[in-house]
């Protein structure tokens, strides 16, 4: 089946794509007849997080782009989180609940009623109040509580209706983010972006202060731990400044007690990161050795492949036991190999760039450690030795600077980071609203036009698409070619679909052309080239068959006997179709054929005459049956007309006989000995079934006695012409 006939399909059923199409515009504008008319509002906020005049505290160096980008994420999320919105929905239930303001919105009073009934007005007040101040949510748990949910549904200011309203998003590349309301009242539009923006500041101002506080809370005991160290080594230092050797002798105790106790940590800390190194180094020779047998292991794999295939090439050319052992063997192998490397995973060792990576970061540690612990030694050395002497005084007073420097330096580094996370905290809540949503003058343009297009479009596409899906599952042969490719069989001719309802098949056929329309009749036109076939043939005495019943046997004989009568041949029909007599009916032959029985050599003149039926239709007759549950073998006597076909040549051109359908009786079987030719008949809306191909192989089976088939009831438009 190719495209050009899925192009005839659709073709074919333009007039339903047309009325579909029609009839879906006319749907869509009445269904936009009564739309409401929308008004937009937007509003906008700079956020401050890429403003490079910002005034900067501390070290603060900026961000990076993945940064900003989720900061930005992070603050278009909060705007439509569920606390935002629900402030947004006090506010506006608040609004129109307060008789002082003309309201957004005016819901059914029945609705309005059946709430608050329960719940007193100033109750809802009351509690959307103090919701709001204290930004807190509803609960559905609670069943005071669920009610206000309902009545924010019965206004349209719940959550899925507000954000289906409401769209919040970055302008691109831009430090500003755009917050767009469209809804049926230029007021409501205006109202919600600016209050959105107003709520979102509240909430995420008070977020920020919850979170910086409780940084700060930890900063400030952490600054007054440093402050606290740093004032008693100060001390320390300004006790051995101003007293005498007792006080230098204490200090130098004290040092060098502060030196071993680091001394101590150092050490515990240096060998913490060898045997860390060792497990590293134990880890890194485990994945090179685990590397090294993988890699061994698939170079071994590779040539047990090629040796397998290189055997069973010799074995399906010369196949031996040898052989077969010798293969068995190599699987037995292979599959060692693979299972060893299953076993062998590095998937349970972590990558090997990250031990290389922690294994420098040890050994530096392991480096750092020592020299530190040589410093401290070296230290406590020299305060040893030089006790009570002028010398131990300047070291002493040496040691104690360095210390107190140091504290020094952990105290304002404390003070800058509490220092950066007012500045952080100052930066991230300075969100400023840049443009005040104003209400719409106009409404936005109707969309009516582009919906009523795109609608019918729609529809057409998925018209089509249907007609082109029906198409591709309907499994009936339809056109020639396609008959050709299902079955094999040659075709004499295809014959058009007609409508016998009110015309018998000779009165379609004798239907003239107009003069300025010469031979336009297709169906008189493909009877004459089966005719021509058949003349051609050099075949007289034709069986008509067909593989299931209801093909158009019958129309057929009748239409091929008109047409050779037009050419002056006279045609004898004889109804052999036992099981289902049409032929006999329809032209009204008396029923003679099982009773008829001749002992003469050749069938008389007589003898026929008392046999056959003058039709209406010049030069052709007709022998009837009276049909019934049997073949022609069954039925009819010795001498019977079958026998005697060929005699009744001397008074007709061609004579044509209707077999039973073949799938379900032996009739065609029985009585090809007697004809010189077979015509198959098909129906292109039939499918071609397993039974059918078996009755097709038996007419490719007749070594020549196959004339050919014909494609009945083919649509005018898949003619293949």
């Amino acid at each position: 089946m190719d495209i050009v006939y899925f192009i005839r399909a659709v073709w074919k059923r333009k007039w339903l794509i047309i009325t579909i199409f029609l009839i879906t515009l006319i749907a869509a504008y009445f269904f936009t007849l009564h739309e409401k008319k929308k008004y937009f509002s937007k509003a906008e906020i700079a956020t401050g997080f890429t403003m490079n005049d910002q005034v900067r505290l501390g070290n603060d160096q900026g961000f990076d782009i993945y940064t900003i980008n989720l900061k930005f994420d992070n603050i278009v999320k909060t705007f439509t989180s569920p606390q935002v919105i629900s402030l947004l929905s006090y506010s506006l239930i608040l609004h129109d609940l307060n008789p002082s303001q003309t309201p957004f919105r005016n819901p059914d009073e029945a609705d309005l009623q059946q709430i608050f009934s329960q719940i007193p007005k100033n109750e809802v007040v009351k509690i959307f109040s103090e919701k709001l101040e204290q930004m807190k949510m509803l609960s559905s748990f609670d069943s005071t509580e669920r009610k206000l949910i309902e009545l924010l549904k019965i206004y349209g200011y719940d959550e899925e209706s507000l954000l289906a309203d409401i769209q919040v998003y970055r302008l691109e590349q831009t430090d500003y983010i755009d917050i767009d309301c469209t809804t049926e009242n230029p007021l409501l539009s205006a109202y919600i972006v600016n209050t959105l923006c107003k709520e979102f500041n509240r909430f995420y101002t008070s977020y920020l202060v919850q979170r910086s506080a409780e940084n700060i809370q930890l900063l400030d005991t952490m600054i007054a731990q440093k402050k606290a160290f740093l004032d008693s080594q100060q001390n320390r230092l300004n006790n051995v400044l101003r007293g005498g050797d007792a006080a230098i002798a204490d200090a130098n105790i004290s040092l060098i007690q502060d030196y071993q106790t680091k001394l101590q940590q150092k050490q515990s800390d240096l060998n913490n990161a060898q045997i860390a190194l060792k497990e590293v180094e134990k880890q890194i020779a485990q994945y090179d050795q685990l590397q090294k047998t993988i890699f061994e292991n698939n170079t071994s794999i590779i040539q047990l492949n090629r040796q397998i295939s290189d055997l069973q090439a010799q074995y399906d050319n010369s196949p031996s036991p040898d052989l077969a052992n010798k293969i068995a063997s190599l699987r037995r192998q292979l599959q060692d190999k693979l299972s060893e490397n299953a076993q062998n995973s590095l998937s349970d060792l972590p990558p090997k760039a990250t031990l290389i990576q922690k294994q420098s970061d040890l050994q530096v540690e392991i480096q750092s450690d020592q020299s530190d612990i040589q410093n401290l030694q070296n230290s406590i050395r020299t305060l040893s030795a030089n006790i009570r002497s002028s010398a131990s005084k300047s070291v002493i007073i040496d040691a104690l600077q360095k210390e107190v420097d140091r504290a020094r330096a952990d105290y304002l580094n404390a003070q800058e980071k509490y220092n950066n996370i007012i500045n952080q905290g100052a930066q991230d809540a300075g969100f400023k609203q840049i443009l005040i949503g104003q209400p719409a003058v106009n409404p936005l343009p109707s969309h009516r036009i582009i919906i009523m297009g795109l609608s019918g479009i729609t529809a057409v596409c998925l018209t089509i698409f249907i007609i082109v899906f029906i198409e591709y599952i309907d499994l009936s042969v339809k056109t020639p070619s396609f008959f050709v490719k299902q079955t094999g069989l040659p075709i004499l001719s295809p014959v058009n679909k007609v409508n016998l309802k009110k015309n018998k098949i000779w009165e379609l056929l004798s239907q003239a052309s107009p003069k300025s329309e010469k031979r336009q009749n297709t169906i008189r036109e493909l009877i004459r080239k089966v005719r021509h076939q058949i003349e051609k043939s050099g075949n007289h005495i034709i069986l008509f068959t067909s593989t299931e019943p209801q093909q158009g046997k019958t129309t057929l004989i009748q239409a091929l006997a008109y047409s050779f009568s037009l050419s002056k041949k006279k045609v004898l029909m004889i109804d052999t179709n036992f099981c289902n007599n049409d032929l006999t009916v329809l032209t009204g032959a008396r029923p003679t054929l099982e009773s008829f029985s001749t002992r003469n050599y050749k069938i008389t003149y007589e003898e026929l005459e008392s046999l056959i039926t003058h039709t209406s239709i010049p030069l052709v007759d007709v022998i009837g049956c009276e049909g019934g549950d049997y073949t022609p073998k069954e039925i009819l006597p010795e001498g019977n007309l079958l026998e005697h076909l060929k005699d009744l040549l001397d008074w007709y051109d061609y004579i044509f006989l209707e077999a039973a359908p073949m799938n379900e009786y032996t009739d065609t079987k029985e009585m090809v000995e007697y004809v010189d030719g077979i015509i198959a008949v098909f129906s292109s809306e039939a499918v071609i079934k397993e039974d059918d191909h078996e009755g097709i192989n038996y007419l490719k089976s007749l070594n020549g006695k196959f004339n050919g088939a014909i494609l009945n009831k083919v649509e005018f438009e898949n003619l293949d012409r």
